[in-house]
């Protein structure tokens, strides 16, 4: 069986992806990588094909879905193009809000905005905000008064960087996020295989440090269900794999951070035994 790993020109391969790689290998399988944008690749021929990357910018997420939409029914796709532009852009968490989630407060800031960061940091009541592009993970940045992140003053330029090219939105930094960390609960064929939580970097481009690792089982039940209901309520719960992020509020309270169901972290690292879980479901894939 030959499985084509979706990534982008000149992206080295992550760890996760050659841990499945030598998992799926040892059981017969041909793994090879292929840019979505690659010209001299006949997707045509391709039966199954698994995202192992997400766009990083919205020109590039544009391409990407476009490359999805064409795919014909003879290609099995580990994330549907619908899927893809869905999960791509995080006004999703504005969707999984409505549908009674407990979600991140967030500003929600439209490319070509002109916002006062001060400002708004004023009436919104909070003094330590991460700034995210809605496309891509690049340019995330911390605003703490020069604490930690960027002072005010940067965090403006920041942000007027990011709206002159995407829209991006505003969130306070989880309270409890650098004492008690993030949890990434990693889902397989819709169900809660296993969870990490890990702590953040040190304001830089440090990235987070995992300090638990968890198979689902002992996973606290409220984490679980609470990640197993945001995949349900997309009406998304048989993607091969996918991540929900849940931080804390001040109470304690899990919130939803982030739903990835394109190519989400697995973790493998922390916990190698599930790479064998996650290779089964990709293995269905060509039986669907």
């Amino acid at each position: 069986m030959e499985l084509t790993f979706v990534t982008r020109r000149q992206r080295e391969p992550s760890a996760d992806d050659r841990s499945l790689a030598a998992v799926l290998e040892a059981r017969g399988a041909t793994i090879i990588p292929r840019a979505f944008d690659d010209p001299e690749v006949v997707w045509e021929d391709v039966g199954v094909a698994v995202v192992r990357t997400a766009p990083q910018d919205p020109d590039e997420r544009e391409r990407f879905v476009a490359w999805a939409n064409r795919l014909g029914t003879g290609t099995r796709l580990s994330c549907p193009s619908d899927v893809l532009r869905w999960s791509t852009h995080r006004s999703y968490l504005l969707e999984l809000e409505d549908r009674g989630a407990p979600i991140v407060p967030s500003a929600w800031l439209g490319r070509g905005d002109r916002i006062p960061l001060e400002e708004l940091l004023r009436v919104r009541g909070w003094d330590d905000v991460v700034l995210r592009p809605a496309v891509g993970s690049r340019g995330v940045v911390r605003v703490d008064g020069g604490r930690v992140g960027l002072d005010v003053t940067s965090g403006q330029h920041h942000l007027d960087v990011l709206l002159a090219h995407d829209d991006a939105v505003v969130q306070p930094w989880p309270p409890g996020l650098d004492q008690r960390g993030r949890w990434s609960v990693v889902l397989v064929d819709g169900q809660v295989s296993h969870a990490v939580r890990s702590l953040p970097g040190d304001g830089t481009d440090q990235p987070p440090k995992v300090v638990e690792a968890v198979h689902g089982t002992a996973l606290d039940p409220d984490l679980g269900r609470l990640a197993a209901w945001v995949a349900e309520a997309t009406a998304i719960t048989r993607l091969p794999v996918a991540s929900v992020d849940l931080v804390e509020d001040a109470a304690g309270t899990p919130q939803v951070e982030a739903f990835d169901a394109v190519a989400p972290d697995l973790h493998l690292a922390a916990l190698p035994a599930v790479a064998s879980t996650v290779a089964d479901a990709l293995l269905g894939l060509a039986d669907h």
